[in-house]
């Protein structure tokens, strides 16, 4: 761990220290407004961790908190160069029943690989795996949905029906169309992952139960009704349309979020779970809510064993999700979490000159 941070501190060798200290509190956009970008990835290389306390300033100190000052960073600077009059919209829209649960961060083994299910006190999802035809009749189950691309896949499908008002989601005529309409890589792994997660999507079977036994709302079928493919080289979506009950609710329940600031954390899935929860919640509070460790475990730590190996990855991917979420504010504290009301996602200030 030293022998780490000594490397850390030696990439800011060029950057005098100004003396002006920032509390354990600030979070890495004060940090950035004070310091700016390298100046503020200097300061955290130099903090002293306090033990057992989840500070922001302890996970920037932390092996995380290079890349949590960087996509901070990036994303106000891409913000500044945006025009001010569309500059605090938010880009996209995600149904609300995907900010409360989420698909499996990795790709399930055993009994899950084709049914997957998560329950909270308030929300349960059951997400079956579809099937392929093959020409010679017989049939190949191909697995749930998982991992940040099929996240990314989502977002971008459900953002592109509700800004047309349409089921209808045209992705082009070739995989390379498809990608760039997904604004995601189009080569390499990353590429066939991609595809291979939307394949999932448009075959799979959801389904969301909000509320108790008592009274809630349950959808369940395909997100998606139809859709056309082809196979140049490697199987891809041209069309789709969403299914209908699919289409309503994420009319009914849109929950704004600034899509173009979520690519920046595209390879995080617990971060994006993170950033719909709190873009969901913290709009909707009047007060402020105390969420307990173990009801974020139950919903945020699937596949983690123990509490005590999920705090630190909940807490790092947390300020991942704040780095492109700048209003959003909240405080960890030893019993889990206090939500505030906060303003909807919108981008972050630009930052002071170095």
């Amino acid at each position: 761990m030293a022998r780490r941070r000594q490397k850390q501190q030696d990439l800011f060798t060029d950057v005098t220290y100004d003396g002006e200290e920032v509390g354990p509190s600030a979070t890495v956009h004060d940090l950035l407004a004070v310091k700016g970008r390298r100046g503020a990835a200097a300061y955290a290389s130099k903090a002293e961790k306090e033990p057992g306390r989840r500070a922001p300033i302890d996970i920037l100190a932390g092996p995380r908190g290079g890349r949590i000052i960087a996509v901070a960073a990036d994303a106000v600077e891409a913000a500044a160069m945006l025009d001010s009059a569309t500059s605090e919209l938010a880009a996209g829209h995600v149904y609300s029943g995907w900010c409360m649960l989420g698909l499996p961060y990795r790709k399930p083994k055993g009994d899950k690989e084709n049914l997957w299910r998560i329950s909270t006190d308030y929300a349960d999802i059951t997400v079956e795996a579809g099937s392929r035809k093959l020409n010679d009749g017989s049939t190949a189950w191909i697995g749930v949905p998982y991992g940040a691309y099929a996240r990314m896949v989502l977002i971008a499908l459900q953002s592109e029906a509700l800004e047309r008002n349409s089921p209808f989601v045209e992705l082009g005529e070739t995989a390379y169309d498809a990608l760039r309409r997904l604004g995601l890589p189009d080569g390499g792994k990353v590429a066939d992952l991609t595809l291979e997660q939307l394949e999932k999507i448009v075959r799979c079977k959801v389904s969301f139960r909000i509320g108790t036994d008592a009274k809630g709302l349950e959808i369940n079928e395909r997100l998606v009704e139809a859709f056309e493919y082809d196979t140049g080289g490697r199987t891809f979506i041209r069309r789709l349309k969403l299914s209908k009950a699919f289409f309503e609710s994420l009319k009914r329940h849109p929950v704004p979020i600034d899509r173009d600031a979520v690519i920046r954390i595209r390879n995080s899935p617990m971060a994006l779970d993170i950033y719909l929860w709190l873009a969901y919640r913290l709009p909707a509070l009047e007060k402020d809510a105390r969420i307990s460790w173990t009801a974020l475990w139950r919903q945020f730590g699937a596949g983690i064993a123990t509490m005590r190996f999920f705090k630190r990855p909940f807490a790092e991917n947390l300020e991942l999700a704040r780095s492109i979420y700048p209003t959003a504010q909240f405080q960890l504290t030893e019993s889990g979490i206090i939500l505030r009301p906060s303003p909807t996602p919108r981008r972050a200030k630009a930052l002071p000159a170095a």
